[in-house]
């Protein structure tokens, strides 16, 4: 047979100045890739996707030999970096009108699955990772965008879906801000130390899995064996899984239907006691702004603020210290005007990350030939996406048939987009058109 081969457009290269993983502690040497290595099944990334999926072929398959590569440290890509929501009721919409309830609730169910599944290895291999289902909200703070409130009120309503609405004032006394005029709370969500949760997820992976760290795939040999070439070595293997997610077009993996975004986000110092004085001392908690395009906010369990509210197409993927020292200032204007008591109070953590999104915001899953599979593009949502749907893609491999599986099936496929330079000139143009009515929502 014909082989046919392929080779990586671009590396991950993230910063190193992501609050999450580096308020860890210190981690030991990383296992390369050295020399030739022969595996049943080989996957690409390993982030929560990557990671579920070689947790479940554990479990379906004992005696495989698993492989699993990562271009840089295990789970210290998106996985690590993003703003540590495992969401319920989804922030994307996508499946909420009229007509498109299945696809939405088979979402939904997707989604408590998730939170299930991990609130389940959190317990069982006591992962301190600040697991807290506390619920999570949508807000509003500019009035142009009550509208988008409501909008989601209406939606949880019309599908039976938990939710509480609140006034100005009952949002004041929860948040420990006035900013926000309205707002919808689900109750279902989780907020977690990203970084901790993935870490404690690779760490507790059976031993029968091997993790190859800073062995960046750089070509991909296709067959009935599968070659990936690193630097230092080739793994061989009979089955592949692609779990890379925001690096899944680089790889060669679903170019017209997935694209990279890269956001940016700060963590703050933990506030002192005077500061959480100041602002009523909330509990935890975490605001999805109910623009699409607004901030991310959370109050953390330790009394840390988190700002996200730069979201960009971004072809570099990877960010410069002068990229984030920009973005930076951006996020202290958003905390300072939500929480004008606290002046004082400093930036601790400045990083960058990669999603992958979709046109349609539905995911990537399923079979790319007899024995490469892919499962991603979570569109912002890929703790429980990825854990969720990283573990069915292995049951969808094997045939192992499930209500689950059944849900992610049937989901639309990605919609198309276009190759450069007509991806750039669209993906431009859509970000800028979607950040019409931010306002204070920003």
């Amino acid at each position: 047979m014909t082989r046919s081969a392929m080779n990586v457009s671009m590396l991950p290269a993230d910063d190193t100045t992501c609050g999450w993983i580096n308020s860890l502690p210190a981690r030991r040497e990383p296992k390369r890739l050295k020399g030739d290595v022969t595996a049943d099944w080989a996957i690409v990334g390993a982030g929560f996707t990557g990671l579920a999926a070689a947790r479940r072929l554990t479990e379906l398959s004992p005696d495989a030999r698993v492989v699993v590569l990562d271009a840089q440290r295990a789970g210290e890509s998106a996985s690590g970096r993003n703003s540590g929501f495992i969401v319920d009721v989804s922030t994307s919409r996508a499946g909420t009108r009229e007509g498109e309830e299945a696809i939405y609730l088979a979402k939904h169910r997707l989604n408590l699955a998730a939170i299930s599944a991990l609130e389940r290895l959190v317990q069982e291999h006591g992962i301190d990772c600040q697991w807290r289902q506390i619920g999570k909200y949508h807000c509003a703070a500019d009035e142009a965008n009550l509208g988008e409130v409501e909008a989601i009120a209406g939606f949880c309503r019309r599908l039976g879906l938990e939710y509480q609405e609140l006034d100005r004032a009952a949002l004041t006394q929860r948040l420990g801000t006035d900013y926000y005029l309205k707002g919808v709370f689900t109750p279902r969500a989780v907020m977690v130390q990203p970084g901790a949760l993935v870490r404690g997820l690779f760490e507790s992976l059976p031993d029968s899995v091997t993790v190859l760290e800073e062995s960046p795939v750089t070509g991909i040999e296709y067959g009935p064996t599968i070659r990936l070439h690193s630097a230092d070595g080739v793994v061989s293997t009979r089955n592949l899984i692609f779990a890379a997610n925001g690096f899944l077009p680089s790889l060669g993996v679903q170019r017209r239907r997935l694209m990279p975004m890269t956001l940016t986000a700060s963590l703050t110092r933990s506030l002192t006691q005077a500061e959480r004085q100041a602002i009523g001392e909330p509990s935890d908690w975490g605001v999805l702004a109910a623009h699409g395009m607004g901030a991310t906010v959370r109050y953390t369990e330790d009394h840390r603020i988190l700002m996200r509210n730069t979201a960009e197409y971004w072809p570099r993927l990877s960010m410069t210290a002068e990229d984030l020292k920009k973005r930076r200032v951006i996020h202290l204007d958003a905390i300072r005007a939500r929480f004008p008591a606290l002046e004082k109070l400093a930036i601790e953590y400045t990083w960058s990350g990669v999603v992958c999104v979709s046109s349609n915001l539905m995911p990537s899953f399923g079979r790319l030939s007899d024995n490469v599979y892919v499962s991603g593009g979570y569109n912002g949502s890929g703790v429980g996406g990825g854990t969720i749907r990283g573990s069915l893609i292995v049951d969808y491999a094997f045939d192992h048939d499930s209500e689950l599986l059944e849900d992610v099936v049937t989901c639309p496929r990605p919609g198309w987009i276009p190759p450069r330079p007509f991806l750039d000139l669209g993906a431009l143009w859509r970000l800028r058109r979607a950040s019409v009515g931010l306002g204070r929502d920003l």
